[in-house]
């Protein structure tokens, strides 16, 4: 998989659409699958299925098989796959799964989230996909836990 951060893609820049939280939310609200996510971001980016293919490097049948499913062909993107779809459509992983929040308070942000945001100017987009981790065991309470989680992700996203 190819590195998608370009700034050919109507409406991106280097990090990604920059849509608050909101309006992500309303793109995005009622939306059942991740392929109807998919779709709405595709016409919204004014993209379509071939762009989306070049930028993510996700193969064109696997996309169309994500944009057709129904109830009984559900399909299961890794989590790699739907890094590599957001990164090309200025989406998190958590906007593509239906977890975006309605708000873009910082207030209803994990613990330390919007300390670390802030101090470190994180790219709406990436302070999006931090904002919708879930984890398990130890989770993230303070500025520097969440630097830590964000250097990690960015380690492995790397091409």
């Amino acid at each position: 998989m190819r590195s998608t951060r370009n700034t050919d893609v109507p409406h991106r820049e280097r990090f990604g659409y920059r849509a608050s939280m909101t309006q992500m939310y309303e793109l995005l609200r009622d939306a059942t699958t991740v392929g109807e996510r998919i779709q709405r971001l595709l016409k919204d980016r004014q993209m379509t299925l071939g762009d989306l293919h070049r930028q993510s490097g996700v193969a064109k049948g696997y996309l169309s098989e994500l944009l057709h499913e129904d109830a009984d062909s559900r399909r299961k993107p890794s989590a790699e796959t739907l890094y590599a779809i957001g990164t090309a459509l200025g989406a998190s992983v958590a906007d593509l799964l239906g977890k975006t929040r309605p708000t873009e308070e910082m207030s209803a942000w994990p613990p330390g989230l919007a300390d670390y945001v802030q101090q470190n100017n994180v790219p709406p987009e990436e302070a999006r996909m931090l904002a919708g981790i879930s984890a398990r065991g130890r989770t993230p309470r303070t500025a520097e836990d969440w630097k830590a989680v964000h250097r990690i992700i960015e380690m492995y996203s790397q091409p």
